[in-house]
């Protein structure tokens, strides 16, 4: 499934060898943290004083004007470090944001300039999330910030007590092995759906996370290679907004 970016990427690759010329604009901050408009107006004011002549800045006067306004008035960078934009007056108008960093610059060509997004991708994998405990599971990719892919597991309940008809060691024994029997079937079943799920949604690592009982467990049931590329895991609830864990899982990713 394609995400928004690769989608403006084919879009622009309709416009390579354009007739008319293309402005590619990046923005960016290299510390890890938002930029304000502030500086990324500082920032867009100063590329194209450095590398826009002055016959250009006349050419491209709407669309610097565009992204300024844009700037000022539209852009929400809370999450994201870099924006670029790609215009061309009536012709074209696209942008892009990312959590990575972007060097800043300010191109005029017949092409939309996409290589250091190009270069950066490669780069960065979609990972995915996997959360468990004794009901479900959740499953969901994660790429450029924004979950890709989502799927939930649903597998008959494992049972936290059973009825008995008396409390003697031998009786709770059997009851135990009962309850871990249920589990252990429940883990599999997890395991082969993370794995089904994975085969069409390839990642780079996956976090593992649910009830502190249940992580060491579905570890375990986890077939090759996703057992070798587990990388963190960390203790939440299944019944929470799914944003929330995502959010979760963003930090604990970097």
């Amino acid at each position: 499934m394609e995400n928004e970016v690769e989608k403006t990427l084919i879009k622009l690759e309709t416009f390579l060898n354009s007739k008319f010329p293309i402005l590619s604009v990046y923005l960016g901050i290299s510390q890890r943290k938002s930029p304000s408009s502030t500086f990324l107006l500082s920032i867009f004011h100063s590329q194209v004083h450095q590398n826009l002549k002055e016959e250009g800045q006349k050419t491209f006067k709407k669309d610097l004007a565009r992204i300024d306004d844009f700037l000022n008035t539209s852009y929400d960078s809370r999450g994201r470090r870099s924006i670029v934009f790609f215009t061309a007056g009536n012709n074209l108008w696209e942008t892009l944001e990312f959590e990575f960093y972007l060097p800043p610059l300010c191109i005029v060509s017949n092409s939309p300039y996409t290589n250091p997004i190009i270069e950066v991708l490669g780069k960065y994998k979609p990972y995915l999330v996997l959360l468990a405990d004794r009901k479900k599971a959740r499953l969901f990719t994660v790429h450029l910030g924004r979950i890709q892919e989502h799927k939930d597991v649903f597998n008959a309940e494992v049972p936290q007590r059973v009825k008995h008809g008396d409390n003697t060691w031998d009786q709770q024994d059997k009851i135990m092995r009962h309850i871990e029997d249920h589990l252990h079937r429940h883990l599999k079943f997890i395991a082969q759906e993370t794995r089904e799920f994975v085969k069409k949604h390839p990642v780079k690592f996956v976090i593992v996370g649910g009830h502190k009982d249940i992580i060491p467990k579905i570890k375990k049931h986890l077939t090759y290679p996703l057992n070798k590329i587990v990388t963190r895991e960390f203790v939440t609830e299944l019944n929470i907004p799914l944003n929330e864990v995502f959010l979760h899982s963003k930090k604990i990713a970097k």
